[in-house]
């Protein structure tokens, strides 16, 4: 294989994997900031872009969608950045539907407090846990095909590590245990998956340009 086939579509895919999880954290951390009496540790991220909220037009164009764009400019690199086996497509596409689902996500914003009341909050929720289970589990696939490439096995653990590390959370997050720190748990179990698709960016990036 060689990257430089496909370095007009890999270097600006690893380029959005590099930005993308930070513009989304900036967005939130700034929203948050500017919303009265909003707390990272108590109150999801949805609640910045509920149907009440007093930003919910930032959030739902520029926090969700553009990160699900970034997500699928990303998936689409990786693709093409690595060689291929029987998992090849699988951790590609599931980026690809948390993109999507993340992008429907600020189409369809929660009711107010992110309690699901119409249909438009249900299918806010739908989409919110289809796109977080389909990046959690994404990396794994990742991995199966990275052992294929050379380029890409010594980053086969980390990608194991942070998918066993976020469905754990993700299972605690679901529990009442945590109820009382569900912004915090929220933003760990998808910070972490996004800290992976920033690393994986940054050696896609090296491999194209190489």
């Amino acid at each position: 294989m060689q990257p430089s086939k496909n370095s007009k579509i890999m270097i600006p895919a690893a380029i959005a994997g590099i930005l993308g999880p930070i513009l989304y954290a900036v967005v939130i951390v700034v929203i948050g900031g500017l919303q009265s009496g909003y707390s990272h540790i108590l109150q999801s991220m949805s609640e910045l872009g509920a149907v009440d909220a007093p930003y919910k037009l930032v959030i739902n164009t520029l926090g969700f969608p553009l990160l699900g764009l970034f997500m699928i400019a990303f998936a689409i690199g990786i693709d093409r950045g690595m060689e291929r086996n029987r998992a090849s497509r699988v951790g590609p596409a599931l980026i690809i539907i948390s993109g999507l689902s993340l992008i429907l996500t600020g189409v369809f914003p929660c009711d107010t407090g992110c309690i699901d009341i119409t249909w438009t909050g249900t299918t806010h929720s739908v989409f919110a846990t289809i796109s977080a289970i389909s990046f959690s589990i994404a990396p794994i696939f990742v991995a199966i095909r990275q052992w294929s490439d050379t380029r890409w096995r010594r980053y086969i653990a980390f990608s194991w590590l942070i998918a066993i590390i976020t469905l754990l959370l993700s299972i605690l997050y679901s529990t009442e245990i945590f109820e009382s720190y569900v912004g915090l748990m929220q933003r760990v179990s998808m910070g972490l998956p996004l800290l992976w698709m920033e690393v994986m960016s940054i050696k896609l990036l090296r491999i194209s340009t190489t």
